[in-house]
């Protein structure tokens, strides 16, 4: 199968998106990334050292790390649908400084998340938003939080090979009692799904989407690219800002 981009096959990858769920914002966003790197290939057939030179020519051109990662996530999905795996390329890390502009998340948009998840009856939600905002707990670590570690007031968890203690705050830890014994959950995780097993980093992003989007935060706010980082583990947790 030949690796030129059609337009066939961006209407595909349009066609696949709209099936994923994927918002007409995400999808208008999709297809002009795709449209730059087809500007680059000016009608050259695509291949793994096209893509590394479409990532030193977005780089050439003085746009940010960010911007670049966007785009060439953007191009890796689409070898992705279209099965050219052997083309993708891995995104380059983000300086901290870089990263910490992303980081915070206002106040007033956290109380907005957490007040519009309890007023929708998705008290884990609302409980999750606020244990990675004041504990400094990484997504991928909810699964240390356990009724024992609400015994002991701290939660501990492996980084690097080190054992790191995270403490509860004692009105957080109050919440999360009330909300175990809710749930009737006497041991273990605290947060689960129905059949018990840790919770779906896609389903949950999906779920804070749509909680941003019902809160009234535009995509343009810190925050909505806040939460989003936080669940794809580009950075380790919110933080909050007055």
């Amino acid at each position: 199968m030949s690796a030129y981009i059609t337009q066939n096959k961006i209407s595909y990858f349009i066609s696949v998106l709209h099936k994923a769920g994927k918002s007409n914002n995400t999808i208008i966003s999709y297809s002009r990334n795709i449209e730059k790197l087809v500007l680059f290939l000016n009608g050259s057939e695509l291949s793994k050292p096209k893509m590394i030179a479409y990532k030193k020519w977005l780089q050439d051109k003085g746009f940010k790390q960010r911007t670049v990662n966007t785009y060439i996530a953007a191009a890796n999905y689409f070898c992705e649908i279209m099965e050219w795996q052997d083309m993708k390329l891995k995104l380059e890390p983000l300086e901290y400084e870089e990263l910490k502009k992303h980081m915070h998340i206002s106040s007033e948009n956290y109380k907005r998340l957490v007040y519009t998840a309890l007023q929708s009856d998705k008290e884990r939600l609302a409980m999750i938003i606020q244990v990675l905002c004041h504990t400094g707990i990484r997504f991928c670590e909810l699964s240390y939080l356990t009724v024992e570690a609400l015994k002991n007031g701290y939660i501990e968890v492996v980084r690097k090979n080190q054992n790191i203690k995270l403490d509860i705050p004692e009105m957080l830890k109050n919440d999360l009692i009330k909300y175990t014994e809710h749930e009737q959950v006497v041991s273990g995780m605290v947060f689960r799904t129905k059949n018990g097993n840790t919770i779906n980093r896609s389903n949950f992003r999906r779920e804070l989407k749509k909680l941003c989007i019902q809160a009234g935060i535009e995509e343009t706010e810190g925050s909505v690219q806040c939460v989003k980082n936080v669940v794809l583990n580009t950075y380790p947790y919110f933080e909050l800002k007055d």
